[in-house]
């Protein structure tokens, strides 16, 4: 088995290396794993755009459409599953949601959260049932709102500029583009040292966060996601080293 195949969290070393995609799930969408020199990875799947090793990615984008919304039905107490209907023009395939999770934001059941183990494929304004790996502890009402939210790890882009998102991490390969129909699957770095794409001239020991130009890094301003700091003296459009801090 390659050193560069991260072991899970039973200690089993994975048959996927960090430098491969595959088109055929190796592990769950957002299993993690380590390396032996505490670098830690967690199983990801790409979106529309390929990605380049050195680059930050980022997860789903807040959309309002999938935000704040009503369940379209009561769903009881111990209740495993709950539908909504999702704005705008959106087509959802099998399990796109594995692995995501449910957020009640307001009104009946505010407050918890449960993580979602699939759905079926829905056409636009239809109705998206989703399946949840534990029962409902309070009765939710078509009155309720709640958020829909994908894994941290599923269908990743590069990072945006502006930084107004939530960074995954950095993948340690070129990732071709998948689809959430046909989709590619990877291993994306959270923790440890990396190289990472530089905005701008970075001091050692400086707070990183996403760049305002895509892909890349630049100086935390204390208002964005912090995902690690400096090593080495930055210097604009290299790869210079970093330790990552996204997830442990």
């Amino acid at each position: 088995m390659s050193m560069q195949s991260p072991r899970l969290t039973n200690g089993v070393a994975s048959s996927q290396t960090i430098y491969q995609s595959t088109t055929d799930a190796r592990h769950d969408v957002g299993t993690r794993g380590q390396m032996e020199d505490g670098r830690v990875f967690y199983y990801a799947r790409n979106s529309s755009t390929a990605l380049a090793p050195g680059k930050p990615v980022q997860s789903m984008e807040v959309d309002t459409d999938y935000q704040n919304i009503n369940p379209s039905a009561a769903a009881a107490i111990g209740a495993t599953s709950v539908a909504v209907t999702l704005g705008g023009a959106n087509t959802i395939v099998a399990n796109e949601y594995n692995g995501g999770y449910l957020v009640v934001n307001d009104a009946a059941g505010e407050g918890y959260t449960y993580r979602i183990l699939g759905n079926a494929a829905v056409a636009a304004g239809t109705a998206l049932t989703l399946t949840l790996d534990d029962e409902i502890i309070v009765a939710l009402t078509t009155s309720s709102e709640v958020c829909v939210q994908k894994n941290l790890f599923a269908d990743l882009v590069i990072a945006a500029a502006g930084h107004v998102h939530h960074m995954a991490g950095i993948p340690q390969m070129t990732v071709p583009i998948g689809t959430t129909a046909a989709p590619v699957y990877f291993w994306v770095q959270t923790w440890g040292v990396t190289g990472g794409w530089d905005y701008a001239s970075t001091a050692v020991g400086a707070p990183l966060q996403s760049g305002a130009t895509e892909g890349q890094l630049e100086v935390n301003d204390g208002a964005a996601q912090l995902v690690g700091t400096q090593l080495v003296v930055g210097v604009a459009t290299e790869y210079r080293t970093k330790t990552l801090s996204v997830m442990p």
